[in-house]
């Protein structure tokens, strides 16, 4: 089964300004990582996923055919 969770990975916290403005450019980067994750787990993630809504549906109800 693939790995659902990056909860191994360090969290990288935004560092705040003084004004308490969060830095705009880390914000960006941290949408660009979200944006582009990895395409391989999340198709994985996805079969996984399709697999488990369909499996107890009878035939003719199932969402992915």
């Amino acid at each position: 089964m693939p790995q659902t969770s990056k909860r191994d990975q360090p969290v990288q916290r935004l560092r705040h300004q003084e004004s308490a403005k969060p830095d705009p450019t880390a914000l960006s980067e941290l949408l660009d990582e979200w944006m582009h994750g990895d395409e391989i787990e999340q198709k994985e993630t996805f079969e996984v996923l399709r697999r488990a809504i369909d499996e107890n549906r009878p035939e003719g109800y199932k969402l992915f055919a």
